[in-house]
């Protein structure tokens, strides 16, 4: 079970999890961003000593991910949407 120190850790957990869960990305699409901020992050830190803070990463591969599949667009249609449209559509015909 994940450990939390902060409830805004919880909150940003449960958030990817949950936007995974409901189709928004897959979970293979976050983890790739959470590989790449924490590369990104060990690369910056060029050998000096740094605190390691895990759920900042979560939180800046969530903003990453989050905006790679639209999902804070104005156009964004999730993926409830798109099978209500498709269920209205086919009642239609």
């Amino acid at each position: 079970q994940p450990m939390f120190e902060a409830d805004w850790q919880r909150r940003a957990f449960g958030l990817a999890v949950a936007l995974s869960e409901f189709d928004h990305y897959s979970w293979d699409d976050f983890q790739g961003e959470l590989i790449r901020a924490i590369d990104t992050w060990e690369k910056k830190q060029g050998g000096t000593t740094s605190t390691w803070e895990y759920y900042d990463h979560w939180v800046a591969a969530l903003e990453r991910v989050v905006e790679d599949h639209g999902l804070l667009a104005d156009d964004y249609v999730g993926p409830r949407e798109r099978d209500h449209e498709l269920e209205h559509e086919h009642a239609h015909h």
